[in-house]
């Protein structure tokens, strides 16, 4: 056995115009090695979704009880495990016992027989579930622990503040995958879940597939080796970091899960890690507007580095993000190519969600217009992913052009399985909490000016919003 490695790497065009007081730059997250300690401590909990809903149509439940069972055969001997029904209370329907088990031939036998015995009754209150996948976990604590939420519904047993406060109580403890079964489910609460326990999210378009998805997860989850890795990111008194998205595997916006543990640094949790895995965080600092620009040499910006993990080889030191100032016009204009990927990513994902919103406001005109400018965006980058979710709600008549229409036969549930992989970098903050280009401006303690909704320091004088007045 070897211990896993983590590093990180810092990549963006560190050139500044005169006039420039932002920098974006991509930090990769490599985990290497660990070979031969894969699943060796790890817990598993399946949350199925049992309310009365999944009774309709009744392949909903049969699938379901199918994918729980082919989840709980590909269970590593030695894994911990439990099975949770799922209604307006979480009944955890095995082991018999509150608690986990150890996977074996015979738990996994006894695991299948009780998953056959589900039955679709009952509310949903995914806050309950979660809970109880929570106080489970909390009987593996050196354990990579991950979970499985189905559901085909609402939360309709539960306020959404209240599964926001169970989020908040669950996040770094697990890492959740999220289905949506069906057509009659809420994508932001899935999506919530996917972003706060940095789970993957999807939606379930052919029921007969979910048993293959299922396999495939725990699969996944059984090559990871590091419980948790977290990611400090500590900024200069002339900067402050504007936004922190993961745009590689999944695409999240983090800004607001991000800890303050000191002053101008902050933390973030990654979820776990396998022992092969790359990920890629898109950092945005806002730099001071009085900032005295520095010719001819690096000044560092920002810096980021890992916190050391047990059972790991630690990494390089903290790197700098750096930007250096220069009258040359062009070297300015030259984006990353890193950087120019994943905006151009922001620019696919954006154009499917408007497709999906005017999809669901019944404007078939404007659905078209955004899906065909998704189609071309996704064809220009070779994403055949996007493309064949794209292909099960409209037809491709130019994809050079976007032009496209809507297939007759499209229902929400394929609406979903297209919009659902960009909505999760959306909802970082609810609606109305999000800065409006009409929003009222921010005046300064320390002097008279006003400043643009939104911003981080005053443009009179330069100081940082929130910095007490001396």
């Amino acid at each position: 056995m070897t211990r896993p490695s983590l590093g990180i790497e810092v990549h963006q065009n560190k050139f500044l115009a005169e006039g420039d007081r932002a920098m974006t730059a991509i930090v990769r997250v490599v985990s290497r090695g660990g070979e031969g300690t894969a699943g060796r401590s790890a817990a598993e909990v399946l949350m199925i979704d049992c309310s009365s809903s999944m009774r309709f149509p009744s392949t909903k439940i049969g699938e379901a009880r199918r994918a729980a069972a082919a989840a709980i055969d590909v269970l590593p001997d030695g894994v911990r495990f439990a099975v949770i029904q799922g209604t307006e209370h979480a009944n955890v329907i095995y082991p018999a016992e509150d608690g986990l088990v150890t996977a074996s031939e015979r738990t996994r036998a006894e695991a299948r027989a009780a998953v056959e015995r589900l039955v679709a009754v009952g509310g949903t209150a995914m806050g309950a579930w979660l809970t109880k996948a929570r106080e489970l976990f909390e009987r593996a604590p050196d354990a990579v622990r991950h979970a499985i939420l189905l559901t085909d519904g609402r939360n309709d047993s539960q306020t959404r503040a209240a599964l926001m406060s169970v989020l908040n109580s669950c996040e770094g403890r697990f890492v959740c995958d999220a289905r949506g079964i069906g057509d009659g489910w809420e994508p932001t609460e899935l999506t919530q879940i996917g972003r706060v326990l940095r789970g993957n999210v999807d939606s379930v378009v052919d029921d007969d597939r979910l048993a293959e998805d299922f396999r495939q997860l725990v699969e996944s989850a059984m090559t990871k080796v590091l419980p948790e890795v977290r990611l400090r990111i500590g900024t200069m008194p002339f900067s402050r970091l504007r936004s922190v998205k993961q745009v590689f595997p999944d695409e999240y916006d983090l800004t607001d899960r991000c800890q303050e543990v000191a002053v101008r640094e902050l933390e973030l949790s990654l979820g776990s890690f396998a022992s092969e895995e790359t990920r890629d965080y898109q950092l945005i600092l806002d730099l001071d507007p009085d900032l005295e620009p520095s010719h001819g040499q690096d000044r560092q910006l920002a810096w980021t580095e890992l916190v050391p993990v047990p059972g790991a080889t630690a990494g390089e030191d903290a790197l700098p993000i750096a930007g250096r100032w220069t009258h040359d016009p062009v070297p300015p204009t030259l984006v990353h190519p890193m950087v120019s990927k994943y905006a151009a990513q922001a620019d696919l994902g954006e154009a499917l969600t408007a497709g999906g919103d005017a999809y669901a406001a019944g404007d078939q005109a404007a659905a078209e217009q955004y899906w065909g400018r998704a189609v071309t965006l996704a064809t220009a980058a070779g994403d055949e992913e996007t493309l064949s979710r794209l292909s099960g709600v409209v037809e491709i008549v130019d994809a050079e052009k976007g032009v496209v229409r809507l297939r007759s036969d499209a229902t929400r549930s394929h609406a979903l399985h297209v919009v659902i992989p960009s909505r999760v970098s959306e909802i970082a903050l609810p609606q109305e909490d999000r800065p409006m280009l009409d929003a009222s401006p921010v005046a300064c303690a320390a002097c008279p000016a006003l400043s643009p909704a939104g911003a981080n320091f005053c443009v009179g004088c330069g100081r940082p919003f929130g910095e007490a007045v001396s």
